[in-house]
């Protein structure tokens, strides 16, 4: 007896592909490049790692207040650890990366009132901030000074010093031995 001959993929019928135009034929999507800004910022302003609810790990970031005298406590956010970096060009600093254009939510402790024994009374606000006047409020709370900063102080100092050196006659005395030696 014969035996019935199964199908299989080789011999299951196939599906004849039609032709491809040119007008079929869509064109892939560019991926939008999104402005990122790096926020720099101390590694003392970095809290220890917890884990939210989601699994993963997240720091919390402070924001310190800009006036110095101001004594209230400091806002902060929360952003994940992996995207935090360790600065290589500075032991003491840390960046992260955030969408230019994104806000993020930043909390700030407010005082209520204050308790029956003494104590404040504290609560938490929490609001959405954009992520340019984050960086703006880090970047005030840390100085920077740079060389160019003081350029203008530095030149002085110096035409200052060369008038000094022309002026005091212990200097003139060398300078003369000098030239007198050179000829």
């Amino acid at each position: 007896m014969p035996r019935k001959k199964e199908e299989t993929k080789d011999t299951a019928p196939r599906k004849e592909l039609g032709t491809l135009h040119m007008s079929d034929v869509k064109e892939p999507e560019e991926k939008k490049d999104y402005e990122m800004i790096t926020l720099k910022f101390a590694k003392g302003l970095v809290g220890d790692e917890f884990q939210g609810k989601d699994g993963n790990t997240y720091r919390e970031i402070k924001i310190p207040n800009e006036d110095k005298d101001d004594k209230t406590p400091w806002k902060s956010f929360v952003a994940p650890s992996n995207r935090i970096r360790e600065d290589l060009y500075s032991q003491n600093m840390m960046w992260l990366k955030l969408p230019a254009d994104g806000y993020t939510t930043v909390k700030q402790p407010v005082l209520v009132g204050t308790l029956p024994d003494g104590r404040n009374d504290w609560k938490n606000e929490m609001y959405s901030m954009p992520n340019k006047d984050i960086k703006t409020e880090l970047d005030a709370s840390r100085p920077r000074e740079s060389f160019k900063d003081k350029l203008a102080e530095k030149q002085d100092e110096v035409k200052s010093n060369e008038a000094a050196k022309g002026k005091n006659p212990v200097i003139k005395e060398k300078q003369s031995k000098k030239k007198e030696q050179a000829l």
